[in-house]
């Protein structure tokens, strides 16, 4: 019987640590888009021509990536507007 309540018990513990885990990843995800749709509305002339609603679907679709590309294309060294030589 103690094993049943033990288990139960390692079952909520590890659904709540699910979850919290979930609800952090969705606020970081949000907040990477809209760092990423504020700064695209910043831009005088943004690379490729992508408008920021487009910068923010694929931030919001591709985390981490997204954010990447869009730094890679409008910050780097690679977009000639933004180099210092």
């Amino acid at each position: 019987m103690k094993g049943k309540y033990l288990m139960v018990g390692f079952t909520l513990l590890t659904a709540l640590i699910f979850w919290i885990w979930a609800i952090i990843t969705a606020a970081t995800h949000l907040v990477l888009t809209i760092v990423v749709y504020r700064d695209a509305k910043t831009l005088y002339e943004p690379a490729l021509g992508i408008k920021p609603s487009l910068w923010a679907t694929i931030a919001f679709t591709l985390p981490l990536g997204g954010m990447f590309i869009y730094w890679l294309i409008n910050h780097s060294t690679l977009n000639k507007m933004n180099s210092r030589y």
